[in-house]
C-alpha cells in the first residue's frame, strides 16, 4: 500500500498516524505548529482519503509506515497516533523496532483492556456493516445542517465550518463506513495480540490522554505507562478525545519534546 503523504518542513522525521474514520489533513492544528522544527509526514491510511483502497489492520498498516519511509529514503522517525492510530504506532514499535525513534500516544487505546459494547457492535460480522453504513449516514446528514456544524465548531474550535462540510459530504457517501467497519474489526480481534510486544518497546514513549475522554477513556492511558518500560503520562485536563484539534498546542509541544529526546 503506498500512503499519500504530506511532506513539509526539515528537521527529525516525524510521523502523524490519524484516528478513525479520518485523513492526514486531521493534524493541520498540529502540523502548522511543528513545520518550522520538524519534517512532518501526515499520510492518509490505507482505506481512507488521496490513499484510497481497502483498510489494513495494524499490522498491514504499520507494513503501509515502513514503505512509506523506506520510500522517502528515512531510516527512522518518531511516530505520533491518535486514538486507532495509536494501535498503528504500537504495531511499527513492535515490529520495525529499529525504525522508531520514540512514540507519542495521544487518546490512546490499548491491547490490554476489553472494547466496548458499541465497538463490538460495528465489529460484528452481521450486524456491523448495516449498524455502520446507518450511523455515518445519520451523523453526516445531521453535521450538513447548520446548526451542527456551528456546533461542532465551537465544541472544536481548530475545525472549520468548511471542514466540518467536507466531513459530512464523505460520511454521506463513499466508502469510509467500510473502511471504518474493517478497522473494527481488527480494534477486536488485532489489537489484543499486540499486548505481548508492549514490553519489547524500549524507546521513549510520551501518552496523552484528556480527562473527560468518552471515547478512548484515561483507563486506557494509565494500562500503557504500567505496561510500556519507559512512558511518561500527560492529562490534559478538561479536554475529551480529539485532542490534536481541542490541544493541538499540547500535543505538538509533546511531539517536539520526543524528537529532542528520541
Amino acid at each position: 500500500m503506498r500512503l499519500a503523504t504530506t511532506d513539509p518542513g526539515e528537521g527529525t522525521p516525524t510521523v502523524l498516524l490519524h484516528g478513525q474514520p479520518g485523513n492526514g489533513g486531521d493534524w493541520e492544528p498540529v502540523s502548522s505548529r511543528l513545520r518550522s522544527r520538524l519534517r512532518v509526514l501526515a499520510p492518509d491510511r490505507p482505506g481512507y482519503g488521496r490513499t484510497g483502497g481497502s483498510a489494513a489492520g495494524f499490522g498491514g498498516n504499520a507494513d503501509a509506515v515502513v514503505a512509506l519511509l523506506d520510500r522517502l529514503g528515512i531510516e527512522s522517525a518518531v511516530l505520533a497516533g491518535h486514538s486507532w492510530g495509536t494501535g498503528v504506532a504500537l504495531a511499527t514499535a513492535i515490529r520495525y523496532p529499529h525504525r522508531v525513534r520514540a512514540l507519542v500516544l495521544i487518546a490512546p487505546v490499548s491491547p490490554n483492556l476489553p472494547s466496548a459494547a458499541v465497538d463490538r457492535l460495528f465489529a460484528h460480522p452481521l450486524l456491523g456493516p448495516p449498524a455502520t453504513w446507518l450511523a455515518f449516514g445519520l451523523v453526516g446528514a445531521t453535521l450538513a445542517l447548520p446548526p451542527a456544524r456551528r456546533l461542532a465548531a465551537s465544541t472544536v474550535p481548530a475545525l472549520s465550518a468548511e471542514q466540518v462540510a467536507a466531513t459530512a459530504a464523505r460520511w454521506r457517501s463513499g466508502s469510509v463506513w467500510r473502511s471504518f467497519h474493517a478497522e473494527q474489526r481488527a480494534l477486536i480481534g488485532e489489537l489484543p495480540t499486540l499486548a505481548p510486544g508492549l514490553a519489547s518497546i524500549e524507546q521513549p514513549v510520551t501518552v496523552l490522554s484528556g480527562t473527560r475522554d468518552r471515547v478512548a477513556p484515561p483507563a486506557h492511558a494509565k494500562d500503557l505507562i504500567r505496561a510500556l518500560p519507559n512512558a511518561r503520562l500527560v492529562e490534559a485536563e478538561g479536554a475529551g478525545h480529539m485532542l490534536p484539534q481541542q490541544r493541538p498546542e499540547l500535543v505538538a509541544e509533546a511531539i517536539a519534546a520526543a524528537t529532542s529526546t528520541a
